[in-house]
């Protein structure tokens, strides 16, 4: 099983700004559909800050130093929308993780995901069926849940699959928030970008993990 201590969280933070990046036009596409289209750069504003503040930390940090600087990054750089949601999620994460040597197990993940969704819902103000983020991260966290006291990188991948799904999902809802909202019924049958940029973390995370050696 892996030991993520961190130094693995500061590198893990990294990949995952990497591979949000890398879906930057993919989520803009998805956000066009029923927004102003600017979620894939929102984000990847925010994810370059984050690879910033990462390059910017102490030699071995702590979790929650590095969940914290990720925080900071989105706080200085991101106006848009997403931006405070994504500061108090990672501020949240820092948080739940605060004392800890290292968060290698399922249960810390729990915690971890479980303090970003709350935090998110009450910034936010969105329920579960409101065609957000929420929607694919809550499943994900109850499938994780279930697979407590497992090895960790399957149980975050398997979470991954469900937040991706799940994702996908969203194109039968509709918006109760953001822009989106206003297009009412006319919203059905689109992908929500902030659920599927949600999944594209889960699954960096989860395939990160999977390489690191123990």
């Amino acid at each position: 099983m892996p030991t993520l201590t961190g130094d693995s969280v500061r590198l893990l933070l990294e990949q995952v700004a990497i591979d949000v990046e890398s879906n930057k036009d993919f989520l803009c596409d998805l956000d066009g559909e029923v927004g102003d289209g600017d979620h894939g750069v929102s984000m990847t504003i925010g994810m370059r800050a984050v690879r910033r503040a990462m390059d910017d930390l102490p030699p071995d940090p702590s979790v929650e130093q590095a969940f914290q600087a990720a925080s900071d990054a989105y706080a200085i750089e991101v106006g848009a929308t997403i931006g405070p949601l994504y500061e108090v999620a990672f501020a949240a994460a820092a948080q739940a993780c605060s004392g800890k040597a290292d968060v290698s197990s399922v249960s810390d993940w729990v915690q971890i995901y479980q303090a970003m969704f709350d935090a998110i819902q009450q910034l936010g103000g969105a329920e579960l069926g409101d065609k957000t983020l929420l929607d694919s991260f809550h499943p994900a966290i109850e499938k994780l849940a279930s697979l407590e006291g497992q090895d960790l990188v399957p149980s975050l991948e398997q979470a991954a699959v469900t937040a991706r799904q799940a994702a996908e999902a969203t194109k039968d809802l509709k918006p109760m928030k953001g822009r989106a909202s206003r297009l009412a019924d006319r919203a059905v049958g689109h992908q929500d970008a902030g659920a599927t940029s949600l999944a594209i973390i889960l699954e960096s995370v989860a395939a990160f993990a999977a390489n690191v050696r123990s």
